[in-house]
């Protein structure tokens, strides 16, 4: 009895052993991924609306984190805007379909819409590690 004993505590220890090595496997690349997206900071300085023909939003965003961020799209309430659809000014570059800001840069992306006259525009710019930054604008 103390034989079965010991010999199922060998096999739960080694079935252990293996389980906790393949999550912490696993862990630690999730936090060294997270690491980097916690130093990731984008804000959305101001937005200007631009009528007509064509009407546009020109949104200026800026890199204050420690990391260079790709900003994957931009959202105007809901509307996206990604890769080609989204203009973008010198000095940023877009580069397979996200654009590049190196720590410090600021942005500026045109973006082709028509809004109605006084309304609320949400505008969020999401980067490819999952940030966003929001900003609330009264259009003319």
């Amino acid at each position: 009895m103390i034989l079965i004993t010991l010999s199922l505590a060998a096999i739960l220890v080694a079935w252990a052993g293996t389980s906790y090595g393949a999550f912490t496997g696993g862990t630690q690349i999730f936090f060294a991924q997270r690491g980097q997206s916690l130093q990731e900071r984008l804000v959305i300085e101001y937005v200007y609306f631009v009528k007509g023909p064509p009407s546009k939003i020109e949104v200026f965003a800026r890199n204050v984190g420690a990391e260079q961020i790709q900003v994957a799209a931009i959202y105007v309430n809901g509307t996206s805007f990604s890769g080609t659809s989204m203009a973008v000014k010198s000095p940023c570059t877009l580069q397979s379909n996200a654009v590049l800001l190196t720590v410090g840069q600021v942005c500026e992306f045109d973006l082709a819409y028509t809004w109605p006259t006084s309304s609320t525009m949400y505008i969020v710019a999401a980067t490819l590690r999952g940030n966003q930054a929001s900003y609330i604008a009264r259009g003319p």
